[in-house]
């Protein structure tokens, strides 16, 4: 899980987006770690991107078989930007950055309300099994105390 949630979004990175670009965001990230030999990953990884979320049929699929690591390391997306945040938070968030058109352009297809409404409802439900099967509440969700030494260490060097 803690791989496969550190290497995640490695499709974005510029020295790995050229070998994927004809792949989708995630389906990339699990395509080029299996070439490289850890393809054990990419379940936990290809159902990561927020546009997953707007498929309802792949969505339902996925959602019904998806192991733990899977469900997590999509959770954790959602709520983890630089910092922890509410679902709400993240969405506002992500419609402040990403306008209608850009959306569109990201998710490969129209973004409508009503599509934006099924991808929250879709979210809440991922936010709540995660939640009743890790046994914590979505408040209690932070980062640990350490993580803020580790991180400013790691922008320091």
């Amino acid at each position: 899980m803690e791989a496969a949630a550190l290497l995640h979004d490695i499709d974005k990175l510029p020295a790995v987006r050229p070998t994927v670009a004809a792949l989708a965001h995630g389906a990339g990230s699990a395509e080029w770690l299996a070439w490289h030999g850890y393809p054990e990953l990419g379940d936990a990884i290809i159902g990561h991107p927020v546009t997953r979320l707007a498929d309802g049929p792949w969505f339902d699929r996925w959602f019904e078989g998806a192991s733990i690591e899977a469900l997590v390391v999509a959770y954790a997306d959602k709520r983890a930007g630089q910092k922890v945040e509410s679902m709400a938070e993240r969405f506002a968030s992500w419609e402040h950055r990403y306008p209608p058109e850009v959306r569109a352009e990201k998710a490969r297809g129209s973004w409508t309300p009503e599509t934006l409404t099924a991808v929250r409802q879709r979210a809440e439900a991922l936010e709540a099994r995660v939640c009743e099967l890790v046994g914590v509440a979505p408040a209690d969700i932070r980062r640990l105390e350490w993580t803020g030494r580790a991180l400013r260490f790691a922008r320091e060097t």
